[in-house]
């Protein structure tokens, strides 16, 4: 597919490795030559240095041919401004970052009346993950397939943990619990586990589930973390105003420390329900006065990763319950070595979004594309929910007579309103949801699970 990705900044930059990971055609334009120089060395993609903005830039872009452009600048002006001219020129299908609030809200508008096929708000979806992090505090990390049915959690093995030693065949039937681990993350190496697998101290595990039979298999596993109701918040830019007015529409108690002065008087006016404390919330004379050791959970959200991380790491120290860091960079299997479970990155949310619709649209012919899209364990595992079509060839068969590829499961089938955890003698058939959890390789549709031949 021809894409072109206008903006080379850290947004930019994740959704060129990974499209072009995907072996698309890909252009990319900044007014940064170094940033340009950097993609087309490191991406084997095509360069131009110049404003994405303008109409000489596009065209020399490929504009008029290209089946996709993704605007994602600084300046959500330029990002409106560029998808409307691209379209103009004939571009299929236009993607927008859009980060202020008050055009966020107009994203419907866009849509209908500019003709921006997709809005990403990377701060907004970033609040989103971290709210329904908060809400399951068990877990690293939470992603949800048919509408909220089936849920994929993650959580990482610490030393007191009973399965410790087990393999994963005698696991499920010790807990009597109706889940399925799919992914392993074991230092920097991801495996897709069969029944022989062993666990081992600070593994990270990929549990898939209904959210009851989650919740049963960490109460017995003693992962279990109780609700949280007092949230203190680090930062209040764009990701800790949203999620600020997530939490506090769940009846939690929020608590959101801003340095800048000016920023706290306009927080302090839209945030009505929110404590508003200005004051440096790294500093932990603030922390100690702000009662850090009361709360619930520690969101860190400042725009410096280091900062997040020393923040975290106190809040660990003070056994703060759960505790939240927010990321720019990527090397989540040195991060979570230094004990800090829970890493929330907005390029790679929001870099997701854009992935799951790229591969809907290569597919939009085939009701066989992909319904739900997650990147896990740093991005090197996917899980992705697809609809059986009509036509399935293999209604009949079931998985023992099925030629699967390797390094994938079929992690859970939802047909109708059961969810069911497939062993060998099940099938799949025309009109289930089909979850198919992968490592090393992107399905692009169903039946790409097989093998040819």
């Amino acid at each position: 597919m021809n894409i072109i990705i206008v903006g080379q900044g850290k947004y930019g930059m994740t959704l060129t490795q990974q499209l072009a990971n995907e072996n698309h055609d890909i252009v990319v334009v900044d007014v940064n030559s170094n940033a340009v120089t950097t993609a087309v060395d490191t991406y084997d993609v095509m360069g131009i240095c110049g404003n994405g903005a303008t109409v000489d830039i596009l065209k020399e872009a490929g504009a008029k041919k290209a089946k996709l452009l993704i605007a994602c600048t600084g300046s959500d002006e330029l990002n409106i401004l560029c998808c409307t001219f691209a379209k103009e020129l004939g571009t299929e299908n236009t993607v927008a970052r859009v980060r202020n609030p008050d055009y966020a809200s107009q994203s419907q508008f866009l849509r209908e009346n500019i003709g921006i096929n997709m809005i990403v708000n990377p701060e907004y979806e970033t609040a989103n993950e971290i709210s329904r992090i908060i809400r399951f505090p068990s877990v690293a990390s939470l992603d949800s397939f048919a509408r909220g049915k089936v849920e994929i959690a993650r959580i990482v093995i610490h030393s007191d943990n009973p399965i410790i030693g087990m393999q994963l065949s005698d696991i499920r039937k010790k807990f009597k619990s109706n889940i399925i681990i799919c992914a392993v993350q074991r230092g920097s190496d991801v495996h897709i586990p069969d029944g022989n697998f062993i666990i081992e101290r600070d593994d990270s595990l990929s549990i898939t589930g209904t959210r009851s039979a989650l919740s049963s298999f960490m109460k017995q596993t003693g992962v279990y973390k109780h609700k949280i109701k007092n949230v203190m918040i680090i930062g209040g830019g764009r990701i800790g105003f949203y999620l600020s007015e997530l939490l506090c529409n769940t009846g939690r108690n929020v608590k959101l420390i801003e340095y800048d002065e000016e920023r706290c008087h306009q927080l302090t006016n839209e945030l009505s329900d929110v404590t508003v404390i200005c004051g440096d919330g790294t500093n932990q004379d603030i922390l100690e006065e702000q009662d850090i050791e009361n709360q619930d959970a520690l969101v860190a959200l400042t725009g410096i990763d280091e900062e997040n991380l020393i923040v975290s790491l106190y809040g660990e120290i003070r056994n703060v319950n759960k505790v939240i860091a927010k990321v720019d960079r990527h090397s989540y299997s040195i991060l979570n070595n230094i004990g800090i479970e829970t890493l929330v990155s907005p390029q790679l949310v929001a870099g997701t979004l854009v992935t799951r619709y790229v591969r809907a649209l290569e597919n939009s012919a085939d009701n066989t594309h992909i319904q739900t899209l997650y990147k896990l364990l740093d991005g090197k595992i996917e899980a992705a929910e697809f609809i059986v079509p009509p036509n399935w060839a293999h209604n009949e068969e079931t998985f023992r007579d099925l030629n699967f590829k390797p390094n994938l499961i079929i992690a859970c089938i939802i047909r109708g309103n059961r969810i069911i955890f497939p062993g060998g003698d099940d099938s799949i058939i025309s009109g289930d949801r089909v979850i198919v959890v992968t490592a090393g390789r992107y399905l692009k549709e169903l039946h790409d699970i097989f093998k040819l031949g």
